[in-house]
Parts: C-alpha cells; structure tokens; sequence
C-alpha cells in the first residue's frame, strides 16, 4: 500500500523488479503453508488417497495429472501447493500489469481478499480466475483467439471457469440508460430470486452441463453443501462492500468511462458476479459463491479505477488504500477464527 503513493514516480524497472519480489514472496506464501489451513486439509486427502465421495465427480482432470506426475517423484502436499501457486500468481501479475493502470495499487487490493480466498485456499478456483483476467484482456485488445485459449485452459483447471465465456456477449461501450437501469436492479431482483427459491437452472440440459448442476443438487439433497457454503453475504464484509463499490461505480460512470478504457466491461462483469450469486443460491450455496468469486474478482480493477473520482489523486488513494485494509483485516479474522469454512 505505501509502494502504491510513489508508483507513478518508480522507474520502469524499479517497478518491475519490486513487481516480481512481491510475486515471489506471494508464491512462496501460497505453496509453503502448512496443513490445517482451510481446504488444506481436504486437498492433502485428494492428493494421498483420492476421494470416493460424490464430490470426487467435480474434481477436473488437471488436478489427477498433476498430483500423478508429483506423487511419481514422490514429493509431498506442498508440492502440489507450489505447482498452483507458480500457475495462479504468475499469470494474475501479468493481468494486473496489463490492464491496470496503477498495478501496484491493484496488487494491495487482491492481496487484501482475493489473495488469500484464491490462491492461498482455492488453488483451483485460482488458477481460472487468473486466466479469465487475462482473457479478459484479450478480448480487449480483440485477439479473440488468445481470449478463448485462455477461458478454455481455465475450464481444464476449473470446470465453473467456462462461464467466462460471456465475456464474448459482452461490449466494452459506455452504459446506455437502461443498462445502468438493469444494473441498478440486479441485485434487488437476485434477492428475490433466492427468497422465492426458484432454480433457474433445473431447465439446463445434461449436454450443457445440466449433469454436473445435478451433482450440485445431490450435495445439497444429502446436506454435504451446509460444509461448504461459508457465511451468508449480508454478513461476509468483502461482499458488502463490493456493493457499495458495484453502486457507486453505477452512479459515477460516465466519469469512469473516461478515465479508464476497460471499465464499462468491468462494471457489467461484476453485474454478472452479482446476478450468479443472488440467483443461483438455490441450486447451489457452493456453486453460486463460486462463479460470484470468479467474476467478481474483477473488483481489483473497480476499486483501483475510482480513485479517479477524486481531487487530488492522492485523496482517492488513500480511501481505497483504508478499504483495502479494511478487507483485509475482515477477511483474514473470518480465515483465522474459521468463520465458515468449518471443512
């Protein structure tokens, strides 16, 4: 956060070299922790003995091709920790460089949450998320191709990964007045989807992937997802105040369309974020924090573009640094006492 007042004023490769210290120290963190974490342990029994519960049907095929090569060699669980950690880390730096505008400032900002909920708990999750910024930043720059490449390698680590693929029906021109009014009303009208407990995904064929929803509904049936859900979004801090983000951003977008080339696209992602967590609650607690993680990871870049709404820049700063911290501390108190993640 202090590197983040003095980035404009580094040199390229200062900035650089302090860029790839940080990355590696993150690596190190993510891939060097200890068992009893959160899902640590239920990756350590992945890894070792595999897992004959219906939850095995969801793990994807890289994680069996990776925990193959490195139980080959017979190395440990942290192995596998540090094989995700140097995929994950690398690969959201060079997003964060390529799209953000202050990367230093961006890079406090996914530390502070995304961090440690991606690559130091859900390394698979981590690894799509990362290649959705990038394939984000692609479809940007309209390389199409590289784009898809990326969504698809993500879907190979994560099988949730291959909704980012709306990234491709979506535009980047600035909001008209009635997409600003949908905007407005998705998260009011999520809420209602989920107190009405309509599943809008039960209509989904098995070809489209109605059969791993269905695997989703099993856990659900058999009560293995009450494990799994984590706490409720009206008492997880980061999500409120991502909707407070997600509100202002709405309201001040004209001038934000102006100040960064990427954030109407942003912006409509993160209502896509809110729209997965608000209406698919009643398919799946799981699956709905999931794909609104994946998405909403797009808030790095939300929260580092605000700071142009204020005068002087330094002010903005300095109050998205405060969030930040703010996320930061929350997060890491609910990690620590274990606040849902009794798995």
């Amino acid at each position: 956060m202090t590197l983040s007042f003095y980035e404009e004023r580094l040199l390229q490769r200062d900035k650089v070299i302090i860029y790839m210290l940080l990355g590696t120290v993150m690596i190190l963190i993510a891939g060097l922790r200890e068992i009893g974490l959160p899902d640590t342990e239920a990756y350590e029994t992945m890894y070792y003995s595999g897992s004959k519960s219906i939850t095995e049907k969801l793990v994807e095929p890289s994680f069996i091709f990776i925990r193959n090569i490195l139980q080959s060699f017979h190395l440990g669980i942290n192995a596998l920790f540090l094989v995700y950690a140097f995929i994950s880390i690398p690969l959201r730096l060079t997003a964060i460089w390529k799209i953000s505008n202050f990367p230093l400032l961006t890079l406090s900002l996914y530390i502070s949450y995304y961090y440690q909920m991606h690559d130091v708990i859900q390394i698979r999750c981590a690894v799509a998320s990362a290649l959705f910024l990038l394939a984000l930043y692609y479809r940007l720059e309209h390389k199409n191709y590289y784009s898809l490449l990326c969504i698809l390698c993500g879907w190979i680590f994560h099988f949730s990964a291959i909704v980012g693929l709306v990234i491709f029906i979506l535009d980047n021109k600035p909001l008209k007045s009635w997409q600003s009014t949908l905007l407005y009303l998705i998260i009011p009208i999520g809420i209602i989807f989920s107190i009405g407990a309509f599943d809008i995904t039960q209509f989904i064929p098995a070809e489209l992937g109605g059969d791993k929803l269905q695997v989703y509904r099993e856990l659900k049936d058999k009560g293995i997802e009450g494990d799994l859900e984590g706490i409720p979004f009206y008492m997880n801090p980061a999500i409120l105040m991502n909707i407070c983000l997600f509100y202002g951003c709405i309201f001040f977008h004209q001038i934000l369309s102006e100040c960064n080339k990427y954030f109407p696209i942003c912006l409509k992602i993160m209502g896509v974020a809110f729209f997965c967590k608000f209406s698919l609650e009643n398919l799946s607690s799981v699956l709905a924090s999931r794909l609104f993680e994946y998405f909403d990871v797009i808030s790095i870049f939300l929260w580092t573009m605000v700071v142009c709404v204020f005068y002087p820049r330094v002010v903005g700063k300095v109050i998205v640094n405060f969030a930040s911290t703010v996320r930061f501390i929350l997060s890491a108190l609910i990690f620590v006492l274990g606040l849902g993640f009794n798995h």
